[in-house]
């Protein structure tokens, strides 16, 4: 599949689909139907836990951003420079 997004809206579209199998604990496609070794079927369950892992992952990350851009802003405010004076401006 090939899914690109350049502003992550955390919609769940992209997660990731590869998985292991429960039953022989080999490497699975969630979009496929059964397992390629077992044959055991995928099911909406397990597709379901792993968008709801790719979430959860996905607000951590989020609000990891969030807290190092809010200290940025902090940083950048009490490092304020002191703005240039033109002489055009002196009065």
């Amino acid at each position: 599949m090939t899914f690109s997004c350049t502003d992550c809206s955390r919609c769940g579209k992209c997660y990731d689909k590869r998985s292991t199998c429960a039953v022989c604990g080999g490497d699975i496609n969630l979009l496929d139907d059964a397992c390629p070794n077992c044959g055991e079927p995928i099911t909406d369950a397990m597709r379901s836990r792993a968008k709801q892992a790719y979430l959860a992952k996905k607000k951590v990350e989020h609000e990891q951003i969030i807290a190092l851009a809010a200290a940025a802003k902090k940083r950048r405010e009490a490092n304020q420079t002191p703005r240039p004076v033109y002489p055009w401006e002196q009065g």
